[in-house]
Order: structure tokens, then sequence, then C-alpha cells
């Protein structure tokens, strides 16, 4: 085998290589976009009532406000009566974003949440999956969507107790 010809079949089985490292790329890529999970959007509170809540004393209902530009408002003192807690969970007419209220355990499990709520709404009461049966720590994690898109604006955690109160 002559010198020019020995380049040439170099040449030949570099580029079946990278014909091959392309089509296995290509490949890969394409068996990654059908194995995505695509994202469901949350369902909209049917509860969310318009308006500022007439909030009893004593659940510790204050305001949050959130860096990025957002103010939300909730009960600190979760109080389970069965699987409903008053959270009181609030999105004032100025914000720009919509809100839901997630409740975990310390481990991160998700005990209930409230759907998505427009500014200017608010959600009473959030109903857990399942009534607790001892006091224990949650965190309340507020997330917040631009509207129409969906694309996060933030998330913001709050830990607490929740209390077990009167059967309802």
């Amino acid at each position: 085998m002559t010198k020019d010809n020995k380049k040439k079949m170099v040449l030949a089985v570099l580029c079946a290589l990278c014909c091959l490292s392309v089509t296995v790329m290509i490949l890969t890529v394409i068996k990654t976009m059908n194995d995505a999970v695509a994202f469901t959007p949350p369902e909209f509170d049917p509860s969310a009532v318009t308006g500022i809540p007439n909030v009893p004393e004593g659940l510790g209902y204050s305001s949050i406000e959130v860096e990025i530009g957002y103010k939300v408002y909730v009960c600190g003192n979760l109080i389970a009566k069965g699987k409903s807690v008053d959270v009181y969970f609030t999105s004032p007419e100025t914000n720009t974003v919509w809100l839901l209220l997630r409740v975990t355990d310390e481990s991160g499990t998700v005990l209930g949440q409230t759907g998505i709520i427009h500014p200017g709404e608010y959600v009473k009461t959030l109903t857990l999956y399942e009534a607790p049966d001892k006091e224990k720590n949650v965190k309340m994690n507020i997330i917040a969507y631009q509207p129409e898109t969906y694309i996060s604006m933030g998330t913001v955690g709050l830990n607490t107790k929740l209390t077990i109160g009167g059967q309802g």
C-alpha cells in the first residue's frame, strides 16, 4: 500500500467515525426530547374569592414581600380541622404574578396545595390530602408564575407548625 492510499484509508475511516458520532448524537437528542415529560400547568383554584379576606385574630396572618416585586399574605399559624386548614392565602391586586401555595412536610412530601390564584384573589381554606394525626413541622412554599407562560418567578419557603384543632 502506498503512502497516498494509507492517507485515503485513514481519512475514510475518520469520516465514517465522524458520521457515526453525529448519528448517535442526533438519535440521543431525539430520544431525550421524546422522553421529556411535558409540563402540565396547575389548575386555577375553584374556591378562589375576589377581594380581601376578613381574617380572624390568632392565625398569624401577615404579608410577605418578595424581592422580585410581588407580595403575598398568608396565615402562619396552621390549625388542621380534619383535612381543612384555614390559610387565607391572598394575592393583592397590585401583583403581576399568579400564585400557588404548597404545604410539605420536613421530607418534602406534599401534604396539600391550592390551585393558582390571580392578583386580587384569596383562598380561605387549603384541603390536605390526608388528615394529620399529630402536630408536625411543615413548610409553606409559595410559588409564583408569570401569567400565561407559567415561567417560574421564584419560590418562597416558610417553616411553621401544623397543629391539630377540632374536627371539621
